[in-house]
């Protein structure tokens, strides 16, 4: 059971993506244009919307957790691979406003040590948002595809790697995760606490011996509820079993309904914390991860960081974007 403990290792490192978010926000349900046949089956697809708004954000897994670890005075690693247009002026580029990634991440309170292809380009998300927040995206990696090719002490040093509490790994290629994986274990040993947080595309890089792999590198496993099934899906068995493998414990996000953690055999329900206001959830689950390895390194246990990520996500669904809020 992850107990209250004090971390003598005080940085937390994130390894993910650094995106553009181009969002556009439709009139209408997604959900009312999707045909369904009379016998309960999915028709053929031809989807038409109309967008109503067209917003450009700063965002990528990555890049929305160490914002909230910046906001928190954290001072978090952020380990990335990004394209020529990271920090170029906004006069310069059409992908988003503001002075730059890089200048807004190290305002934020972000120690960048993203790596730049000077001949690629930032990954870009493009999403339409309905009146419900439900969501469809398009994840274009570019420069990013190639981050498996790139290891961490390319820019993260070895004092560094001393001082890591926690890290996180949040998207990325199957491969990439596992070599930055190892890279970390190799460098900081078992004082490190890793969580791996494969997101979406769990089901696009996964194979059940690749997954067993890179499970067997980490001490904790995050994801929504639809990512939580996948991954008993490739695996072939349940989370009870994967616990009884080694791990110390599964996080499953539900959005508004709160989170459960599964550890030591037992099951607990975390509530969500209800916003003061709701205008958009993009990020608001990376929002959460921030705020909960926060605690983590804090020394507090798993439910009152989980409890405090709650938090974190209900400030950031205030705002549009992922990198908009305020603490």
């Amino acid at each position: 059971m992850l107990k209250n403990s004090t971390f003598a290792r005080t940085r937390a490192l994130i390894v993910g993506s650094v995106a553009f978010d181009l969002i556009f926000g439709i009139h209408g349900k997604i959900q009312d244009e999707i045909l369904v046949e009379k016998d309960g089956k999915l028709g053929r697809q031809n989807l038409m919307f109309t967008a109503k708004s067209r917003e450009h954000f700063f965002g990528g897994t990555g890049g929305n957790i160490a914002y909230g670890l910046g906001l928190l005075k954290q001072k978090p690693l952020l380990f990335s691979l990004a394209g020529q247009d990271f920090d170029l002026p906004a006069r310069n580029r059409t992908q988003a406003g503001g002075s730059g990634f890089l200048s807004h991440l190290e305002k934020a309170g972000v120690d960048s040590r993203v790596v730049v292809d000077e001949k690629g380009w930032t990954a870009t998300f493009y999403g339409m948002s309905d009146e419900l927040g439900q969501q469809i995206g398009v994840y274009q990696p570019n420069a990013y595809e190639k981050v498996h090719t790139v290891p961490l002490s390319k820019t993260v040093l070895a004092t560094d790697f001393k001082n890591i509490g926690v890290a996180i790994f949040s998207a990325g290629t199957g491969m990439s995760i596992l070599r930055h994986m190892k890279e970390t274990r190799e460098k900081c040993g078992k004082d490190t606490l890793i969580i791996f947080d494969p997101g979406q595309v769990i089901s696009i890089f996964y194979d059940k011996t690749l997954l067993e792999q890179t499970l067997a590198l980490a001490d904790i496993f995050i994801g929504n509820e639809v990512e939580i099934k996948q991954l008993q899906t490739i695996l072939g068995y349940s989370i009870e079993k994967v616990l009884e493998k080694g791990m110390r414990a599964v996080i499953e996000t539900l959005g508004e309904k709160g989170s459960v953690i599964y550890e030591d055999g037992k099951t607990t329900r975390v509530n969500a914390v209800k916003a003061k206001k709701v205008v958009e959830a993009t990020g608001a689950g990376d929002a959460y991860r921030a705020g909960m390895i926060a605690q983590l390194l804090q020394g507090k246990n798993l439910k009152d960081a989980c409890t405090f990520g709650a938090k974190i996500a209900s400030l950031s669904v205030g705002s549009r974007g992922g990198q908009n809020y305020r603490i």
